[in-house]
C-alpha cells in the first residue's frame, strides 16, 4: 500500500518569514512550483506562501517579507497518517499541495502531481480486480 513517505517530495524548498518577497518569488519561478512552506530556524512550519498570497502585493504595497503575506494557518499532515488524508485535504480545500510534518517539523510536501502515480496504481489494481471477478 502506498504511503505518504512513498509519494512526498522530501526536503522541499522552503523560506523563513523574514525572507524578502522578491527572493521567495524567484524561488517559485526557478523551481517551477506554486507555493513554499514557511519555517522557523528549527524547521517548524509557521505558514505557507502561495502564488495566490503573492497576488496580494498589488493591494498591499507595504508588504516586503514573506511574513507580510503568508498564510499563517498552514495545514499540515503527519507523515505517518494514511495517504487518503492527503487526498481528502487536497480535495476538500482545493489545495495544490499539502505540507507534511514529522514531530511538527517540515518533512516534505505532497502535490497533486505527486499523487498521480499512486492514483494510477489504484486504477490498475481495480482493473485487475474486475478481471478476476
Amino acid at each position: 500500500m502506498t504511503t505518504i513517505r512513498d509519494v512526498m517530495s522530501p526536503d522541499p524548498i522552503s523560506v523563513e518569514a523574514t525572507c524578502a518577497l522578491a527572493d521567495a518569488l524567484e524561488r517559485l519561478l526557478e523551481y517551477k512550483i506554486s507555493g513554499l512552506p514557511v519555517v522557523d530556524a528549527a524547521n517548524k512550519i509557521v505558514g505557507v506562501l502561495s502564488e495566490r498570497d503573492l497576488l496580494r502585493v498589488y493591494a498591499e504595497d507595504d508588504a516586503r517579507v514573506v511574513g507580510d503575506l503568508m498564510t499563517r494557518e498552514a495545514v499540515s499532515i503527519g507523515i505517518d497518517e494514511p495517504l487518503v488524508e492527503v487526498v481528502d485535504c487536497i480535495m476538500s480545500n482545493d489545495f495544490r499541495r499539502v505540507l507534511i510534518h514529522e514531530n511538527g517539523k517540515l518533512a516534505g510536501v505532497v502535490s497533486r502531481a505527486d499523487l498521480m502515480p499512486a492514483i494510477l496504481d489504484l486504477l490498475r489494481e481495480r482493473q485487475e480486480e474486475k478481471r478476476h471477478e
